[in-house]
């Protein structure tokens, strides 16, 4: 391999490598014979496998000095010549690192430290040392360096938090985007032993024709993996279908009818293929012959199993490990469920997690995450979970697609919030909670109680009507849940636009108002951590706390529009914000703002027909409308399309400019229709991809 990057010697067993002018790497080792060999070049914390350009700098090993000077023209970095830590300033004096500054997610002082485990030395389950690295041959994280030899801290400046995103992106590998109905609602059914492939379809057709939203179903461990006859057995036991789930159909028969109702399904796993030298958490992590685990995965994948569900916890690089390899063998994006354990109570055993410990910072390489099995009993519980997603501990950590669990046994109010938020956030699921149940998650945790006797677990069975939360169904909470369901599949264009700019960029789609509005001083130190942009253009504010009123901050910088009333309201201002009615959430859109949608569909299935252009307010608006197969790997390769849309709305009316679609991509039909709306009016025309479009609305 030509070189990775530039490489300066600070002593025998201390180097500073150099990627931009803004970031580099401290390498400490204490392995015998060569201190770094080529092979421990590019640990499981980098993603960026090619060279980097190269950075011009200056290196004064200053000889009466413990230190050695590195400069870039942006940076000057001090390392110690026997401990390698080190001090960093800009090429004028002004001290960033170390620095005592307020710490927000991985940003202090616009600077992010991390080793292989995480930032700042957090609490961790994790070795700090790097001891999986890339190999070229393979293309894969397979190299194995066994003793704790080799430390890696790395240092990124973002003048702006963009910046550093940006940064923290090209380093560390992008989050991969879902495919295209993975951004839409998942359903499980955790059903432990009493689950079956009956109530599985019957759940489905419930869904459908309820008119609720949702595009693929999760089946929990009585698929086969815990469950068999009636009965639990030990957690990833077992790689074969059920009984209960291969009759009346054959399970590729039952996968097949699902498809045909545009239902995706996942499968649970609590096993891993045996990779060699892996670090896990045994209790739930079943491991198997290496080809033996992934002839059954692959049986799956063959009758339209679409991905997995990897309840195995802490494991090392194992989840990067197996995500890589569906990719091999599918070629296309797979839909994988992980585990990054944030709560304050959980669902399970008497337990708190107040920042994921067992997530080593590669893992952002492979979508999506939920927090663990969290308890939604609490109005703080709920509080935490929310702030722990789109601020401090996903979103500020790089971290974008994290959903919250989906157990609340606290009753109608916390669901329906719960729901609502989760229709605003990257990726929305439920562990169990069917849209019309209120009150589930006290007696799933205890038929699931970990260590309870079986045979008295054997004696809650209940009718089917009890299994499905049909028997008293709340309607009132359901019609909430469908509102905000609807409501974000509607704006799937607008979101998977989103989702490319993160793959891009590393800014989150769920974006803190620090990062979003930096330039605002009151929220740019995380004055308002409960609020957030979904996307470049839309405010969401979370109702977290009983009451009925909530005080909300519209950012400066642009006046915003009621997304559901349209009423205008200035920026830069505090309001308390009436919350009475449980349908409500407030939502507001940046005045002028177009806002890419779709007509109202209850699952996600292809190519768009139409695209609904809908602008809030008045004034100017732009945006990016994103599309690609919505399936392959091929939006990594420049196989996608960028539509840019331009408006203006006034007091007498609107204008919209669609300019030509740039780009291409398989299945790209040639022209579509357009739908404009702003304040009651409409127009539409159909368009084909080579050409520009006016469309006047008065």
């Amino acid at each position: 391999m030509e070189q990775y990057c530039e490489k300066i010697p600070i002593s025998d067993n201390i180097r500073l490598d150099l990627f931009t002018a803004e970031s580099f790497r401290v390498r400490f080792s204490s392995l015998s014979g060569e201190p770094f060999p080529e092979q421990f070049e590019i640990p499981f914390a980098v993603g960026k496998v090619t060279p980097w350009e190269s950075v011009p700098y200056e290196a004064d090993r200053m000889t009466d000095s413990t230190m050695v000077a590195v400069k870039t023209e942006k940076i000057v970095v001090y390392v110690r010549k026997d401990t390698g830590s080190f001090m960093v300033e800009t090429p004028n004096g002004k001290r960033l690192y170390p620095e005592a500054a307020p710490q927000y997610g991985m940003f202090k002082n616009h600077c992010i430290v991390f080793d292989s485990a995480n930032f700042w030395r957090e609490e961790t389950d994790c070795s700090r040392y790097a001891h999986w690295f890339y190999d070229h041959s393979t293309r894969v994280y397979d190299i194995l360096l066994k003793e704790d030899a080799l430390l890696d801290t790395f240092f990124i400046y973002g003048e702006t938090y963009r910046k550093g995103y940006a940064l923290f992106n090209q380093l560390v590998g992008a989050e991969p985007m879902l495919p295209k109905k993975g951004y839409g609602y998942y359903q499980t059914q955790h059903l432990g032993a009493e689950g079956s492939q009956t109530l599985f379809l019957q759940m489905a057709q419930l869904l459908r024709e309820r008119d609720i939203p949702c595009d693929t179903l999760i089946l929990d461990f009585e698929w086969g993996d815990g469950a068999a006859n009636g009965k639990e057995v030990p957690w990833g036991s077992r790689l074969e279908w059920s009984p209960e789930y291969s009759a009346p159909l054959t399970p590729d028969e039952m996968i097949a009818k699902l498809k045909e109702m545009y239902f995706d399904v996942m499968t649970i796993h609590h096993s891993i293929p045996d990779y060699a030298g892996r670090m896990d958490e045994g209790w739930v992590c079943q491991p198997y012959p290496h080809d033996a685990w992934w002839e059954k995965m692959q049986e799956q994948l063959a009758i339209g199993v679409v991905g997995t569900w990897q309840d195995t916890r802490q494991n090392d690089v194992t989840d990067q490990r197996i995500y890589d390899e569906f990719e091999r063998r599918t070629d296309k994006r797979v839909t994988m469920l992980s585990n990054y354990d944030l709560y304050r109570d959980s669902c399970w055993t008497k337990d708190c997690v107040m920042t994921p410990k067992k997530q080593k910072i590669g893992g952002r390489r492979t979508p999506f995450y939920w927090t663990g099995d969290s308890r939604v009993k609490t109005w703080e519980d709920l509080a935490f979970q929310i702030r722990g997603i789109v601020n401090e501990h996903g979103a500020l950590k790089g971290i974008s697609y994290l959903t919250n669990d989906g157990f609340r046994p606290g009753g109608r109010e916390l669901s329906a919030r719960s729901d609502a938020f989760l229709a605003f956030n990257s990726v929305a699921r439920s562990h169990n909670h069917k849209p019309w149940q209120s009150e589930t998650g006290e007696e799933l945790a205890e038929r699931m109680a970990i260590g309870k006797d079986r045979e008295e677990k054997e004696e809650q069975r209940r009718s089917p009507m009890q299994i499905l939360g049909i028997d008293c169904p709340d309607t009132v909470q359901e019609s909430i849940i469908r509102k905000f369901l609807k409501i974000r599949y509607n704006l799937l264009p607008y979101l998977y636009s989103a989702a490319r700019e993160c793959y891009d960029t590393g800014l989150p789609i769920t974006r803190p108002l620090m990062v979003a509005f930096e330039e605002d001083g009151n929220c740019n130190r995380n004055q308002y951590p409960m609020q957030y942009m979904f996307g470049p253009d839309i405010l969401v504010c979370p109702v977290w706390h009983e009451g009925d009123r909530m005080e909300v901050y519209l950012p400066a910088g642009c006046d915003w529009v009621d997304f559901f009333t349209g009423k205008l309201y200035a920026g830069g201002q505090k309001m308390s914000v009436d919350v009475s009615d449980l349908a409500s959430m407030p939502v507001f859109v940046r005045n002028g703002a177009v806002i890419p949608m779709r007509r109202e569909k209850n699952w996600i299935d292809g190519e768009e027909e139409e695209v609904v252009l809908k602008i809030f307010g008045k004034g100017d608006g732009e945006c990016i409308l994103y599309e690609d197969d919505g399936v392959s790997l091929a939006y990594r390769t420049g196989e996608y399309s960028l539509t840019k849309i331009i408006s203006h709305a006034s007091e007498t009316g609107a204008e919209i400019v669609v300019e030509a679609v740039q780009g291409k991509f398989s299945g790209m039909s040639g022209e579509r229709k357009i739908t404009a709306e702003h304040c009651g009016k409409t127009a539409e025309v159909v368009q084909k991809k080579d050409q520009k479009i006016r469309l006047v609305l008065k």
